[in-house]
């Protein structure tokens, strides 16, 4: 369906809808904007500003379709693409949201939900977005959008991106429950190495390397071609579950629609060597005892999952920690230059990353009721803030915390 314009008539060049703001006076922004309701209407401008604009790889055009059609479709998700012209014409914007429905609320938030560590815009370099202009690219939107928005709900944005000012961290939020984790990294892997773990610390580590080795080979290996991919993909699957089912914790990546969106992410980029989503396994022999996941973007790479073998006599040599130093040094030998871990607290964490990143929530209402659910949102934001930053009350919210079957 052709998208909707807001002052009627055809629309402008290069555009399908635009903003009721007057093109006269101080420049601004953006002049136009259109809002796109189908993953693949927005991929010519997506590739075009994702080249430019400083942003995680979860704002990636291959990382958002792929998670629209396994569990932005499981989960009703319909596309909300915002793109932002200045008055040439010229792409300055584009917000990667997809809407839901909540029983009479609808509102919209970034693609990618739990699945995206980091979530925000993607921004032309070098233009100055002041808190109003954002508010306005957001009514605009709203405007535009079929069915109507009540709100916009944002969570777990980082303040900056490699150095680069994020545009909507100058409009009013609060600081998101949870941390995320990140490290420099030199050109180096010893000097990483000897910064994250004492003398005492290499010294078991080298132990528990020899007692793994007594049991066979031991390699790290990145996996490059399908069979390769599909065979770490199940080793971490069996090793995800056994965990969590150990932990009596859900486990996210057991629906289906999980699976289908790592194997597509795995997969995606085989044929030119560069898979979207790394897959990393620490092998014995040929048994696969830990994998992790990670995604790259520029000079920086972001892990997205860890597991290890829980056989208990593997368990003991800390496998885990075993690949999480060498895809660090793998890292480093290709030319990174931050390492993080995403968000949430773990004691991995803490010992692999010496930066806590602080992230931002903000809610901007369209309607009364998109008021009320703002206010809401924010609040509940808050508690679990709360809860997370007490160690008494995070043990009885864990103890609540759904179980498995």
């Amino acid at each position: 369906m052709p998208p909707a314009t807001a002052l009627g008539g055809p629309p402008p060049p290069r555009s399908a809808a635009r903003t009721s703001r007057p093109l006269a006076g101080p420049p601004s922004a953006f002049a136009f904007v259109e809002v796109l309701d189908t993953i693949e209407a927005a991929r010519g401008p997506w590739l075009e500003i994702e080249k430019i604009a400083p942003a995680s790889p979860y704002q990636q055009f291959e990382f958002a379709r792929l998670w629209l059609e396994t569990i932005g479709v499981a989960r009703r998700v319909t596309p909300m693409i915002v793109v932002a012209r200045d008055a040439a014409g010229d792409l300055t914007a584009l917000l990667p949201l997809g809407a839901l429905s909540y029983g009479l609320l609808r509102f919209a938030a970034f693609l990618g939900g739990k699945d995206a560590n980091y979530n925000m815009g993607l921004f032309r370099p070098g233009i100055a977005w002041p808190p109003g202009e954002i508010r306005a690219l957001l009514a605009a939107a709203a405007r535009l959008a079929v069915p109507r928005v009540d709100t916009f709900l944002f969570v777990n944005q980082p303040r900056d991106w490699q150095g680069t000012p994020n545009p909507i961290a100058a409009a009013p939020g609060r600081p998101s429950p949870a941390f995320a984790y990140k490290s420099a990294l030199p050109g180096d892997f010893t000097i990483w190495r000897d910064a994250h773990a004492s003398r005492e610390a290499q010294k078991k580590l080298r132990k528990k390397t020899k007692r793994l080795e007594a049991m066979g080979p031991l390699a790290h290996r990145r996996a490059a071609e399908p069979g390769e991919i599909e065979r770490v993909l199940a080793a971490f699957h069996a090793q995800k579950c056994a965990r969590m089912r150990s932990l009596g914790i859900a486990n996210a990546y057991e629906e289906a629609e999980a699976r289908a969106f790592l194997r597509g992410l795995a997969l995606s980029g085989v044929a030119e060597g560069a898979p979207r989503l790394e897959l990393h396994a620490l092998f014995v022999a040929d048994r696969i005892v830990a994998t992790f996941g990670a995604l790259g973007a520029g000079d920086r790479l972001s892990g997205l999952f860890l597991s290890f073998d829980g056989d208990p006599e593997t368990a003991r040599s800390s496998p885990g920690e075993l690949i999480l130093h060498a895809v660090v040094r793998d890292a480093i030998a290709r030319g990174f230059h931050t390492f993080d871990l995403g968000v949430g607290e773990a004691r991995y964490k803490d010992d692999a990353c010496e930066t806590k990143e602080e992230l931002f929530d903000n809610a901007f209402a369209i309607t009364p009721l998109g008021h009320v659910a703002a206010l809401a949102f924010m609040a509940k934001q808050r508690v679990k803030r709360r809860i997370k930053g007490s160690p008494r009350l995070l043990a009885w919210f864990v103890r609540l915390e759904p179980k498995v079957r």
